[in-house]
């Protein structure tokens, strides 16, 4: 009897099934399909099956089948498989089974040498990335995986692919051309993102663009994932990334060695799984005899039918979301309509409140809005502010009455040009534009003094003469502009401010008493409190997923201007719950409850709901916020944002 050992890897992106004999030498094909390409990842499940079953040769038997990945414990279920392990574990037995085979060979100057031990293994995959790190008698010592953040993952090399209009196929190929990389900050894959379209602005050659990224996903790798841990030699990278040879050769030149890619790279997770398997069922461990102990795994599961619900579970405030995974079977009397449903699993809850009877619910709990303190005031008291933004002295303040003022804002996504008359304590305004910077910060500035020059001679020729009596500039580019604009001398009346303080005296001065302020813009967002002593600040570090850069790439996705945002939302009457921490983990996300039929509206307002608990946990961590409570920034003209802003407030 020929028995074939079957390993099930199911992760983010793809499915990959591998079969190894008592020997372990791989029985039929291996197959590697990717999800997208499926209605759902049970269908590519299944034709993954098929696909490798077909290709065995006749009489086979599956003595076991395990799975791994993070898809393990819902196919576990579905296929009856017979043990389940990590995606760490997996990885490791696959590539020590190789090399212990002789199967990786390593080309160099004194010809092919034959592996015999390995030292570090580099795993990227659609949403994961792993170290793992073996000592001198081969054992994994160490391992770390990436935590929120794609920006070293196969799906940020996918989207800046579709970016680029490229197959992801030739995205290395091309990457290699480059004799001048572009820096590109490795941080976020949205700042990437952007940082990769402004470069495209300015003409930089597309394989120019692409070998930066190879470098950037490479530093942020080493930063992020390897943390300062050496890496010992020799290092193989495995999973559906190491195809790329544009991020190979990116991990050679910033490690200064060689780095392999052995044979199955993409299905090591699936083989090594089927090893663990062949073990266990076929004598090495526990069962000498297969037959004492038949295979869980189900003959007939390509022809069953599955299905999924959403659940909440409403035993602690966590609120989790569960997937119950369900088998779909005919109803009483042989009839093909009005299937019941068996529930295989229930996955999700954090804890084990769910398992308790009655608190797996069909909606979920309702999110109480956060007690936010009362602010007394007395009537009649006049409102001091916090600070004074700008402190005179002693010297002598001139009259501003009916003098112009311009307000340079140079952002990374747009900038913005205010013109204002002095009323004394009160201002006018008198003109406000709002410019894309384009990834040319100068050539906006330039645009933006041409519109103000046009403005002023406008005025003078309707005998309104405009003294302008300065400029103030801010923002990213705040200091840039300064420098360009103005001359430094003693005379000079032009001022630079931080987009702190120049954010919070525009908002003191429209809402007296103004306690906590919202900036949120492209890529950038942070918070101001007001304290009797003085202004708290944060603002976000690395992760976009709660700017608008995250709103407008979903809008992009589904084909609405982001201007018709907030219309398709406030159309919702159930908001979607999104893991949105991650601004392409979130996207994808949202791709995925869009297949299950999540109408566009529900997830615009989920998505709107998620920035906002995004912002609050990490930018407000730890702050009080105090009302009044004002919204700032180009993300707040969203009206589903500031509508979610007041719900959970």
């Amino acid at each position: 009897m020929d028995l074939v050992c079957i390993g099930l890897d199911v992760g983010s992106a793809s499915v990959n099934v591998v079969g190894v004999d008592r020997d372990g030498s791989m029985v039929g094909r291996p197959a590697y399909l990717r999800i997208a390409e499926f209605p759902t990842a049970v269908d590519a499940t299944k034709v993954a099956l098929r696909t490798f079953l077909d290709s065995c040769p006749a009489g086979v038997t599956v003595a076991g089948a395990g799975t791994t990945g993070s898809g393990r414990e819902l196919n576990r279920h579905l296929i009856g498989a017979d043990l389940t392990r990590t995606e760490i574990v997996a990885h490791a037995v696959g590539i020590t089974h190789l090399v212990r085979r002789g199967e990786v060979t390593v080309a160099g100057e004194d010809g092919v040498t034959v592996l015999d031990r390995v030292g570090t293994v580099i795993e990227i995959g659609g949403q994961d990335t792993k170290l793992i790190v073996f000592d001198a008698s081969g054992i994994p010592a160490y391992f770390n995986m990436n935590s929120i953040c794609s920006a070293g993952t196969g799906e940020f090399l996918q989207q800046i692919a579709d970016e680029a209009g490229i197959p992801i196929a030739d995205f290395g190929r091309i990457a290699l051309r480059s004799r001048r990389p572009a820096t590109i900050d490795s941080t976020c894959t949205v700042f990437s993102k952007r940082d990769f379209r402004h470069l495209t602005q300015k003409g930089v050659p597309l394989e120019d663009r692409l070998w930066g990224l190879c470098q950037a996903m490479a530093r942020n790798y080493l930063r992020n994932v390897a943390a300062g841990i050496t890496l010992p030699s020799p290092v193989i990278m495995q999973g559906g990334v190491a195809a790329n040879d544009g991020v190979r050769r990116a991990f050679e030149v910033a490690l200064g060695t060689g780095v392999i890619r052995p044979p199955h790279h993409d299905v090591l997770g699936a083989l090594g799984m089927a090893i663990i398997v062949r073990d266990v069922r076929l004598g090495l461990h526990d069962h000498p005899d297969p037959a004492s102990s038949p295979t869980l795994f189900r003959a007939d599961f390509l022809d069953a039918a599955f299905g999924s619900e959403l659940k909440y579970c409403h035993g602690c405030p966590n609120g989790c979301e569960l997937t119950q995974a369900l088998e779909l079977l005919p109803a009483t009397g042989g009839s093909d309509t009005g299937r019941m449903a068996q529930v295989l699993d229930t996955l999700g809850g954090r804890c084990d409140g769910w398992s308790k009877p009655g608190n797996i619910h069909d909606d979920p709990p309702r999110e109480p809005p956060l007690p936010l303190p009362v602010r007394r005031t007395v009537p009649g008291q006049r409102h001091r502010p916090a600070i004074d933004v700008v402190r005179s002295g002693t010297a002598q303040v001139r009259d501003s009455t009916g003098v112009y003022f311009v307000g340079l804002d140079g952002g990374s996504r747009g900038t913005k040009l205010a013109l204002i008359q002095s009323r004394g304590e009160t201002v006018d305004i008198v003109e406000t534009r709002a410019l894309p910077t384009g990834g040319d910060a100068v050539a906006a500035l330039r645009l933006a003094l041409r519109q103000l020059r046009d403005i002023t001679r406008a005025a003078d020729d309707a005998g309104h003469p405009m003294v302008i009596g300065g400029f103030g500039t801010t923002g990213s580019a705040g200091e840039l502009y300064r420098d360009i604009i103005t001359t430094r001398t003693s005379k000079t009346s032009d001022y630079r401010s931080t987009e702190i303080l120049a954010h919070y005296a525009w908002a003191s001065s429209q809402v007296p008493g103004v306690g906590t302020v919202v900036d949120i813009g492209g890529n950038d967002a942070k918070i101001i409190c007001v304290s009797p002593h003085g202004l708290e600040f944060a603002m976000n570090e690395k992760c976009a997923a709660g700017t608008g850069a995250f709103v407008e790439a979903i809008a992009r996705r589904f084909g609405v201007p982001i201007e018709r945002f907030a219309e398709v939302a406030l159309t919702s009457t159930n908001p979607a719950r999104l893991a949105a921490r991650c601004a392409v983990f979130g996207e994808s996300h949202i791709v995925h409850k869009s297949r299950t039929g999540v109408p566009v509206s529900d997830l615009f307002m989920g998505l709107a709901h998620s920035l906002v608990r995004t912002y609050l946990a990490d930018v407000g961590k730890g702050k009080e916020i105090r009302p009044p409570v004002v919204l700032q920034g180009g993300t707040c003209l969203n009206e589903a944002v500031q509508q979610a802003f007041r719900e959970i407030l």
